[in-house]
């Protein structure tokens, strides 16, 4: 049977801003590949009537609906919030047996990079553009995203599955330190800390943009989960 792959996006995102990689993850016959918007995170919903107890428990019941249907191995991808989400999931279901943190939310606010941004007159309409989400929602419902991650900040101790942590070194939302935070908590054995050059937070979002970085990233991730000799050969600290 194949194997099941679980996207999960982030804070005030849906599962369209990782439809790049769930679409090309999805031409390996070996995938069954699975994405999902959270509670709350669609515009009918209203944010004043989420908990962030409902987003981890929506993501435990796909698991669950995933194990029913006869998957013996489930693969997790998280992005930003989703990566926190996912921590605490994998912790929990003996049928994970592999994680991949994508600038996973464990610290967030990064003021360095926005003030580097903002003092070398950068471009930085993706920053503003995920302000722009924030500050969209309302404030109980950005506590409940502060509340989860303080929840489940230290899950990571009790992840022992193959785990992939990908950093992009320019994230203006997390820290370039989040991803050494995050592989020196894990406890898996076998571990990998990538770091992406020239990056952001959103990796996969616009689907014509940038479709060779896409790919070239989103083929990295294909290579982890297929695992074996070929990833251990290909594995890099930057790409």
């Amino acid at each position: 049977m194949k194997k099941a792959v679980l996207i999960i996006h982030g804070f005030v995102g849906s599962l369209y801003d990782n439809e790049y990689l769930m679409n090309y993850l999805e031409l390996d016959k070996k995938f069954d590949v699975f994405a999902k918007t959270l509670p709350g995170h669609h515009e009918t919903f209203s944010y004043q009537k989420v908990d962030f107890h409902e987003w981890i428990k929506y993501v435990e019941g796909i698991v669950e609906d995933l194990i029913f249907y006869g998957y013996k191995e489930i693969y997790l991808i998280g992005h930003s919030m989703g990566g926190v989400l996912a921590g605490y999931v994998a912790s929990k279901y003996k049928e994970i047996k592999k994680v991949v943190f994508l600038n996973a939310a464990f610290n967030y606010l990064n003021f360095k990079q926005n003030k580097v941004d903002i003092l070398k007159n950068k471009d930085y309409k993706d920053y503003l553009e995920v302000l722009d989400r924030v500050f969209h929602t309302s404030i109980p419902f950005f506590l409940e995203f502060i509340k989860l991650v303080k929840e489940y900040h230290d899950c990571l101790t009790n992840v022992t599955v193959d785990s992939l942590v990908l950093q992009s070194d320019i994230d203006q939302v997390v820290p370039l330190e989040n991803g050494i935070k995050i592989y020196d908590n894990l406890k898996s054995y076998n571990k990998y800390l990538t770091y992406l050059t020239n990056e952001r937070h959103a990796i996969f979002e616009g689907n014509q943009e940038n479709l060779e970085r896409k790919k070239e990233i989103a083929e990295y991730i294909r290579l982890f989960l297929r695992g074996g000799n070929k990833w251990k050969k290909i594995y890099k600290e930057k790409i």
